[in-house]
């Protein structure tokens, strides 16, 4: 008999360790509209290796500053040829999962931010949203080696081939695991939630053009976010990250469920991603 409570002791002792290690040390912090959250932007797949993080955004991020933004704009790099990335995640290749890739973004944002009770928000552009959302999924479901929880308040993809890339298809056929990952219907693409949530929950806003031709509309979109938003308007995938100004667009909005809105000119992409990292919710 005292054999029996000893291990129940054992085993309660052990639960309870668990549970104090995957419980945050800090209260979630309320998610409220402002301009001061971090955000972490996230590059897209390079068939080199190579991307230079400053060049990369360098049309992005004086859209955010230029607004009055005082939160730290950082950048994520994760290829061993990237420069001038503010967080690096050293040594990933092509050839590398981009599950890792998440692990290492995931790790990060706990041990720069949420260990602190900091939120932040990331922008990631083509495969870059990919890599959030796969990072959000494996701490959600308590996945070995992610940290126990993570504070992301928004998420912006722009051009991200949630159900697919149009050019993975032959380029899965090389030795590049992050294509095959990317090519429609994989285990990997597969394996993602349809929208996962951070410790304080996440608002997903998902942006697609009809004229990219890397990753078609409706890939673009194709995940359960809370807001969606297409042009038709001459922008490629490059410039779903690049262009300014304003542009022929629709929305959709899960508050409003009133299916996609009339065709308008809209702000740009770049500026739909600011306006989105403001509001707690992009509605």
């Amino acid at each position: 008999m005292r054999r029996t409570l000893a291990l129940l002791a054992t085993l309660l002792l052990t639960g309870g360790l668990t549970l104090v290690a995957q419980t945050p040390a800090l209260a979630a912090p309320a998610r409220a509209n402002g301009v001061a959250n971090p955000v972490i932007f996230i590059h897209g797949w390079s068939p080199d290796g190579n991307a230079d993080c400053d060049a990369y955004w360098s049309a992005v991020t004086p859209v955010f500053t230029d607004t009055g933004w005082t939160g730290d704009l950082t950048t994520f790099g994760y290829y061993s040829g990237n420069t001038n990335c503010d967080i690096m995640y050293n040594g990933d290749t092509t050839s590398t999962s981009i599950k890792t890739v998440g692990r290492a973004l995931a790790n990060e944002i706990y041990h720069r931010y949420s260990t602190k009770g900091v939120k932040v928000d990331v922008v990631g552009h083509s495969m870059g949203g990919l890599v959030i959302r796969s990072a959000l999924t494996e701490v959600a479901k308590g996945t070995t080696g992610y940290p126990p929880y993570v504070y992301v308040e928004d998420v912006v993809t722009l051009g991200t081939p949630h159900a697919g890339a149009t050019f993975a298809g032959w380029c899965s056929l090389t030795l590049w695991l992050q294509c095959k990952e990317m090519q429609a219907g994989s285990s990997f693409l597969s394996g993602l939630a349809s929208r996962p949530q951070s410790a304080m929950g996440t608002d997903w806003t998902v942006v697609s053009s009809f004229d990219d031709g890397d990753v078609d509309a409706a890939s673009g979109v194709a995940m359960s976010a809370q807001h969606k938003i297409q042009y038709d308007d001459g922008l490629d995938h490059t410039e779903l990250r690049t262009a300014t100004g304003s542009y022929l667009a629709r929305y959709w909005h899960t508050a409003t469920a009133d299916g996609w809105s009339s065709w308008g000119t809209r702000v740009g992409p770049i500026r739909w991603a600011r306006n989105a990292c403001y509001y707690q919710t992009s509605t």
